[in-house]
C-alpha cells in the first residue's frame, strides 16, 4: 500500500519534526501508525497514512460506526443516542450564530444533521465522500447531498451563511485548501463551525496511545486549540468562540477503556465524567472542541 510521508510540518513547513508515539488502529486493521510532532509549532500528525486513493479500506468495517446506522451492541446504541441528543445542541448553537438560513454541512455522513436543519427551516445541503452514505441520506431524508468535488466546482462565492464540519477536518488530506475554499463560499458575515478532537484534553492524557480519538489512520491531524487557531488563521479566519461537546468525553473514554483493557464501561464512564467536569469550566480543555470561526 502506498503511503504519504511528510518531510516537513504540514502546518508550518518546519523540517524539525520527529516521532512522538505509536498508536494502533483498533477499529479495523490493527496496524500501528506513528504520530509525529513539530518542534516549531507543536502540530501533531499521523505519519505515513495511506494515500487518498487507498484510504477507503480503513473506513470499511463493522467497528467503524460514524457513517452507519448499525445499533447493535452497547457502544453503537450509546453512539446513536448521543447523536440524537447532539442534533438539538448543534441546532441551538448554529441558530444563535447564523445570520441567514443557507447551510452547508461538509462530511454529512448519513445526513441526520442536514435533515434536522431542513426540518428546522434551513436551506441545508450536505457534502459527503462516501457514496453509500450519500445515497442513504438522499433516499431516507430526501436531502441534497453532493460529492466532494461540488465544493470546488458547484458553488459561487458568498453562497452560504453557515458551514459546519462535525469531526471532519481531521480526515481531510489537504485541510488548508478546504479552509481556503470555505472562506470563498462563505458569506462575509457567515460562520464556519468546526468540531475536532483535542489531544490536550484530560482523557487524551489519561489514555495515552489508547485514546480512541487518535483513530489512526483515519484521523490525519491531531489538533490542540493553539494549532487549530493557527490553521484557520492561515486561511483568513479567526476563532470568535469555543465550546465543548458535552457527550464526547464519555463516549471517547468508554471506547478508550475498551481499547486499553478490553472492557470497563463503568471505569471508562468515570474517566469521561472527570474529563467532562474539566471541559465544563474550560471548553478548550474538552475531549472535543467546537471552534466558531469568522472572517478576519
Amino acid at each position: 500500500m502506498a503511503r504519504l510521508h511528510h518531510d516537513y510540518c504540514p502546518l508550518c513547513a518546519s523540517t524539525v519534526i520527529s516521532a512522538q508515539m505509536e498508536v494502533k488502529d483498533h477499529s479495523i486493521t490493527k496496524e500501528v501508525f506513528e504520530l509525529w510532532r513539530c518542534a516549531s509549532c507543536d502540530f501533531l500528525f499521523t505519519q505515513d497514512p495511506p494515500v487518498p486513493e487507498e484510504a477507503g479500506a480503513y473506513y470499511q468495517g463493522e467497528e467503524y460506526i460514524s457513517h452507519s446506522d448499525n445499533q447493535e451492541g452497547v457502544v453503537n446504541k450509546l453512539y446513536h443516542k448521543a447523536r440524537d441528543f447532539m442534533l438539538g445542541q448543534k441546532f441551538k448553537l448554529v441558530d444563535r450564530l447564523a445570520r441567514g438560513k443557507h447551510l452547508l454541512d461538509y462530511g454529512t455522513g448519513t445526513g441526520y444533521f442536514t435533515d434536522f436543519m431542513v426540518r428546522k427551516g434551513y436551506s441545508a445541503e450536505g457534502i459527503e465522500i462516501d457514496e453509500n452514505a450519500r445515497r442513504y441520506g438522499a433516499e431516507k431524508f430526501g436531502i441534497s447531498v453532493h460529492a466532494p468535488e461540488a465544493l470546488f466546482t458547484g458553488f459561487a462565492d458568498n453562497t452560504f451563511d453557515v458551514i459546519t464540519l462535525w469531526h471532519v477536518l481531521e480526515h481531510l488530506y489537504n485541510p488548508k485548501s478546504y479552509l481556503e475554499k470555505f472562506y470563498d463560499v462563505l458569506s462575509p458575515e457567515g460562520v464556519l463551525v468546526i468540531a475536532v478532537p483535542n489531544h490536550e484534553s484530560k482523557d487524551a492524557t489519561s489514555f495515552g496511545p489508547d485514546w480512541a480519538a487518535y483513530d489512526v489512520p483515519r484521523h490525519l491531524w491531531h489538533f490542540s486549540p493553539a494549532t487549530m487557531k493557527m490553521m484557520v488563521g492561515l486561511a483568513g479566519f479567526r476563532v470568535s468562540e469555543t465550546h465543548h461537546m458535552p457527550l464526547d468525553p464519555f463516549y471517547v473514554s468508554i471506547m478508550s477503556q475498551k481499547y486499553a483493557s478490553g472492557g470497563g464501561l463503568i471505569s471508562g464512564g468515570l474517566k469521561g465524567l472527570r474529563s467532562f467536569a474539566t471541559s465544563f469550566s474550560d471548553a478548550e480543555r474538552g475531549s472535543s472542541v467546537i471552534y466558531v470561526c469568522v472572517k478576519k
